[in-house]
């Protein structure tokens, strides 16, 4: 969940990926015009990654983000 202390989660744990702090550099973002970006972290990456076998598409990212604001996740 995006909050002002946390702008930029991660959609699948929800840790911060913000400048600044320790997933910053490893995060995997995407985005499509008029939507807000989506942040993967690079933990989370690589686990969906292993999943999946190929590099994840927007549309994975958008499924992600769904299934864990479904269960309260990021």
């Amino acid at each position: 969940m995006t909050t002002p202390a946390n702008p930029e989660p991660c959609i699948s744990c929800g840790r911060a990926t913000h400048t600044g702090t320790s997933l910053f550099s490893d995060r995997r973002t995407t985005q499509q015009a008029g939507a807000p970006a989506l942040h993967l972290c690079g933990d989370c990456n690589e686990r969906a990654v292993s999943h999946y076998g190929r590099r994840l598409t927007h549309h994975d990212m958008v499924q992600i983000a769904a299934r864990s604001a479904g269960l309260g996740g990021g």
